[in-house]
């Protein structure tokens, strides 16, 4: 039932902040204005909440409640501690390291740590590494950390 109520309520906390998000002036992805960031956000966030809430009108009820008294098992919470330590070292080591290969170990080996096998991990990780510098760099022109190289 709670997972029914937080689905609802960040879908609708998210439609209220796209309706605020598109009274700004957009811009275009050359030019971005004051309302880019905000709405791509909001319409993430709407997304996000309606998965949240399919999955949890979906699921059955004696399965939630099972999963909730046990909860977390050793491996999940693993996962949960090597988001946690990859995050901290990705904000500990941009500045020094430098935004692509910063990018490209964060992806790696949170997709390994989560159970993605090393090819599959080290391709996404190229990909998003590459897109996301492309994005904020070259097409937003943030200045990211370039590192010593």
């Amino acid at each position: 039932m709670l997972e029914r109520v937080v689905g609802l309520t960040v879908v609708a906390l998210s439609g209220v902040y796209l309706t605020q998000a598109l009274a700004l002036p957009y811009g275009t992805s050359a030019r971005p204005g004051a309302g880019f960031f905000p709405t791509l956000t909001a319409i993430f966030a709407c997304a996000v909440g309606l998965v949240m809430t399919a999955r949890a009108f979906l699921i059955s009820a004696p399965a939630a409640v099972s999963r909730e008294e046990g909860g977390l098992t050793t491996v999940e919470r693993g996962r949960v501690v090597a988001t946690i330590v990859v995050l901290v070292a990705f904000c500990l080591l941009l500045p020094w390291v430098g935004y692509p290969l910063v990018a490209f170990g964060f992806v790696a080996i949170l997709l390994r740590r989560l159970g993605t096998g090393w090819r599959t991990a080290l391709i996404v990780a190229v990909v998003s590494a590459a897109f996301s510098h492309y994005l904020f760099a070259v097409l937003l022109d943030v200045p990211l950390p370039r590192g010593p190289w």
